[in-house]
């Protein structure tokens, strides 16, 4: 039995959950409340001293890296493939996974804490707050959170995570012109590693600052919705308590992107 150290609303562990679910193998999900820190427990670091998920366990042995895990799930089960079948497309998806990492990854989380979680924090006591960032293993990822605690969309680098945002999205209506799907004509690893990051856009009401510019990137995130896996691994792991911490966000996010992006 595989077993996934989970967040529900991690982008990381939605893009594996993505994988099992299309390559219809059971997993067993043992959730991490990411809001209350479960991740830096001391249980938990033993299995992953980064201090993220997902992680998974495979009998005796410990993936983690969710670009890594995705692909180990590809070789450990080849069939249904997620790999596209021509060597062009295969290095297209790898380029994909790697540019989602980084720096799509890192500028997603500071749209998300910007907004969505900076709200949540502020309510810490002061020391709850100097604990949090004391635990973060990660410097870089300390330093992004503290900026945008501090001052919202208003950090500096709330600036570069839009522009990011806006080039990715610039090169994958490109792609989707030609194809179907990010690497190709076929559902590939690279659309699992795609579909949290759009969908998390989505959430934080960003997506609309892209709905008229990018009709090819919006019409695959629809099919993508429609896929079942976009039920099985997203919506169906959703709790009221996930919901609501996106639920009352406004449009200000949005209007600070189309301004940026009006000046550059």
């Amino acid at each position: 039995m595989l077993i996934l150290y989970d967040g529900a609303t991690s982008v990381c562990a939605i893009k594996v959950r993505l994988t099992l679910v299309e390559k219809g193998l059971s997993f067993e999900s043992r959730k991490l409340d990411l809001r209350k820190g479960d991740q830096f427990s001391k249980k938990y670091l033993k299995i992953n001293p980064n201090a993220v998920v997902p992680t998974l366990i495979d009998d005796k042995d410990t993936i983690i890296e969710s670009s890594v895990i995705m692909q180990y799930l590809e070789d450990q089960v080849p069939d249904p493939t997620l790999l596209p079948e021509s060597p062009l497309n295969r290095a297209q998806m790898r380029l994909w996974l790697k540019r989602i990492d980084d720096p799509l990854h890192p500028s997603t989380g500071i749209l998300t804490h910007a907004t969505a979680f900076r709200p949540i924090f502020l309510k810490k006591t002061l020391n709850e707050q100097r604990e949090h960032f004391k635990r973060m293993p990660d410097q870089g990822r300390r330093k992004r959170q503290e900026a945008v605690y501090k001052d919202g969309l208003n950090a500096p680098i709330v600036k570069d995570a839009i522009f990011v945002f806006n080039k990715f999205m610039e090169d994958a209506e490109f792609a989707l012109r030609k194809n179907s799907y990010l690497a190709g004509p076929q559902y590939s690893l690279a659309d699992a590693a795609a579909t949290p990051y759009l969908n998390r856009l989505n959430d934080l009401n960003f997506l609309q600052v892209w709905a008229d510019s990018k009709p090819h990137v919006l019409d695959w995130f629809k099919r993508i919705k429609e896929r079942p896996s976009f039920k099985s691994a997203i919506t169906s792991f959703q709790t009221k308590k996930d919901i609501e911490q996106f639920k009352n966000l406004d449009d200000s996010g949005a209007a600070k992107a189309k301004f940026l992006l009006k000046m550059c």
